[in-house]
């Protein structure tokens, strides 16, 4: 269980303690029914009081995460529960009735009997283990058809499962910026729809010819040089011949985005483009898992045709290629942290300089989040009469951005709007263990513009 998710043990004990309270207050109304002389009204507020507050107290508990509910429990719960006892010894005490009950000892027996339950209870349920989650995914194989090809790049690009509630994001973060559905603009990036049949077009465009660089020249930040297939990386490169295609354009838009950037998607006047470079960290796509996505960008808007698919099958070297490569380990592995790992590979894993400015981490200069300068900006946050988070200090602040990043949607001053709410991923608490969190935390709280 990571101290991030709920725990049944404090749900349990919190729960207990609003039936004790339920069961002292009907004990004081059943008394103060059968003697006359008893203020039933001062005591049934008395302890109505108490029955309300614990009550209270157990909603909230519901609302935090593991680590918070033990120390909520052990320093707030119980001591309103001991008061309750002592008032509740106090009622037979100064009514002259403590003869017919010893609260005490009743309360014990109680308490006793709830922590053997629940000790019974606790052992009964399967134990969960902070292990990395297994891997899923489509083995690569000499017999691989283009259909599980394709699959696999739509892998890379959603993942391999969905999960509810949560936007569906694979290795190579696509989903993140990208919009696929004909008619749907909501994207930082493209709509993704038609991209095949755009692909041919588009590099007998002037635009693409010339802008932001010409046909020839050499983009300085991936080393590409533009419309040049046969000078693509040699791990990279396909077969020829190399006459520019639409298969180019696509294999160039991943591995040099800023070589053509789409009219409105880009900075500086749309010269650069914010996408991250595919084939380089923190994404860092292999030849065939690259190749495996522009088969599935060539075959998604027609499904169970092929017809239109200029990527090759990976060949028997390529698959040995790739397990040499992955130690063996094929198909999509889930993404867990353990914080055994140095803070920058930590940082490259779960894809934070896709989005963010990150100083001290080499490559992370994404634009379509907040930049992460947390030892300046996170004063500034928690004044800002718009944040309603339950954090005090840069620490707390931090880890809340990580696992509830809607907590707090931070304003974009050069754009004039806030930055889009649900873009960040909401599942790194089960990506991380709670060492990584705490290594990922302290890091990122201390973070500053450099120079």
């Amino acid at each position: 269980m990571l101290p991030e998710q709920h725990d049944i043990l404090w749900s349990f004990l919190t729960m207990m303690c609003t039936i004790f309270a339920l069961y002292v207050f009907n004990s004081i109304v059943q008394i103060c029914r059968a003697k006359e002389e008893v203020n039933t009204t001062k005591w049934g507020v008395v302890f109505g009081a108490f029955l309300v507050v614990i009550f209270v107290m157990t909603v909230h508990m519901f609302t935090l995460v593991q680590r918070d509910q033990m120390f909520f429990f052990f320093f707030r719960q119980l001591p309103v529960v001991l008061l309750l006892l002592l008032v509740w010894g106090y009622f037979f005490k100064s009514e002259d009735i403590e003869s017919q009950s010893e609260p005490l000892i009743r309360a014990g027996y109680f308490f006793a009997v709830v922590s053997i339950l629940l000790a019974g209870y606790t052992n009964w349920l399967p134990q969960q283990r902070s292990d990395p989650p297994p891997k899923g995914g489509i083995e690569l194989t000499g017999e691989m058809t283009m259909e599980e090809f394709a699959e696999l790049g739509r892998v890379i690009v959603f993942g391999a499962k969905q999960v509810a509630g949560q936007k569906a994001i694979g290795k190579g973060q696509c989903p993140l910026c990208h919009s696929f559905d004909p008619g749907d603009h909501m994207g930082r990036c493209p709509n993704l729809f038609g991209v095949e049949e755009r692909s041919h077009s588009r590099v007998k465009e002037d635009r693409y010819l010339n802008s932001p660089i010409k046909v020839g020249e050499k983009d300085q930040a991936s080393g590409i040089i533009k419309g040049k297939p046969e000078e693509i990386p040699e791990e990279y490169r396909r077969s020829g011949p190399y006459e520019l295609s639409g298969e180019d354009y696509l294999r160039e838009s991943l591995m040099c985005p800023s070589c053509y950037v789409v009219e409105g998607f880009g900075k500086a006047g749309d010269t650069v483009s914010p996408m991250p470079i595919i084939h380089k960290p923190p994404i860092s796509l292999s030849r065939i898992e690259l190749n495996a996505v522009v088969a599935w960008m060539q075959a998604k808007d027609t499904p169970g045709d092929f017809a239109k698919v200029t990527v090759p099958l990976p060949s028997p070297e390529d698959n040995a290629a790739q397990e040499e490569e992955s130690g063996g380990d094929d198909g999509e592995r889930p993404v867990f942290v353990t914080g055994n790992e140095p803070i920058e590979e930590i940082i490259n894993t779960l894809g934070c300089p896709l989005c963010h400015k990150i100083p001290g981490i080499p490559g992370a200069v994404g634009e379509l989040g907040p930049p992460l300068y947390e030892k300046v900006n996170t004063p500034k946050r928690l004044k800002d009469p718009n944040y309603k988070g339950k954090a005090k200090t840069a620490h707390e602040y931090t880890k809340e951005s990580i696992l509830n990043p809607s907590a707090y949607v931070v304003f974009n001053e050069e754009a004039g709007e806030p930055y889009p709410d649900g873009v960040m991923p909401q599942d790194f608490g089960q990506k991380l263990s709670v060492q990584a969190l705490d290594k990922l935390v302290d890091f990122i709280a201390n973070t500053e513009p450099e120079g």
